[in-house]
């Protein structure tokens, strides 16, 4: 099992969250789940475009583009 803080790590190289308190958060809510979909998503054809996070706590969203059509996956602890 991969820690959290290189879990932290591939959450901000990998998918641009930037502020590391967010990619450690990401990391702690989701595991590889962020990370996994989004490899999933890239052997597709699909590319990231940018993350975010809602209502800080539970969800993150990220915002994927192929060809010409946006999409948002929206990762949400319950």
């Amino acid at each position: 099992m991969t820690d959290v803080f290189e879990l932290a790590r591939k959450y901000h190289s990998e998918l641009g969250i930037k502020e590391p308190s967010f990619a450690t958060l990401a990391a702690e809510l989701f595991g590889d789940l962020g990370l996994s979909v989004m490899n999933h998503l890239q052997k597709e054809g699909y590319s990231l475009k940018g993350t975010r996070f809602l209502d800080y706590e539970k969800s993150l969203v990220l915002e994927v583009v192929k060809e010409n059509k946006n999409y948002e996956i929206l990762l949400r602890r319950l």
